[in-house]
């Protein structure tokens, strides 16, 4: 049979988990939660995380633990919940026949 596809095994997830010191948590937008963090096992790195049930743990951005990473986070953080406040808005506003 030449149509016959063989796929390879799912690959077995990596059983180290990495843990993260929360630094502020931004807020909520429905089940999503956005927050700035430390990883535990990598200093020196600050990052902009979204949390949520769908999509797990996602990290939106990696800056420097310092004065100016904190000042880029503090800018990218709440531009990430608004994002996710409209999107929440516009999934409860249903979709929209005939729209682009």
């Amino acid at each position: 049979m030449s149509n016959v596809i063989t796929l390879p095994p799912p690959a077995k997830a990596d059983a180290s988990t990495a843990r993260y010191q929360e630094v502020a948590v931004y807020g909520h937008a429905g089940p999503l939660t956005v927050t700035l963090a430390r990883r535990e096992d990598a200093a020196g790195w600050l990052h902009v995380l979204l949390l949520g049930s769908a999509v797990g743990l996602e990290i939106i951005a990696s800056l420097p633990d310092d004065e100016k990473g904190r000042a880029v986070a503090d800018f990218v953080g709440p531009a990430v919940l608004r994002t996710a406040e409209l999107t929440e808005t516009e999934f409860a506003a249903g979709p929209t026949r005939g729209a682009c």
